[in-house]
């Protein structure tokens, strides 16, 4: 992430094990973290313990 001289927001999303890569810009940085929170909890990262579901 890095901020822009002419203002706002830029990102660089790589994953190159599933050979993604976008750019992205914006002004508000809200919505950047809450869009970066979403895609890094995506990712499959080996030696990350398996997630499971249980229904109430």
């Amino acid at each position: 992430m890095a901020v822009l001289v002419e203002g706002g927001y830029g990102v660089v999303r790589r994953d190159t094990t599933r050979n993604q890569h976008t750019v992205t810009m914006a002004t508000i940085s809200n919505g950047i973290a809450c869009g970066l929170t979403i895609w890094m909890a995506a990712r499959d990262c080996s030696g990350r313990p398996a997630t499971s579901f249980s229904e109430f």
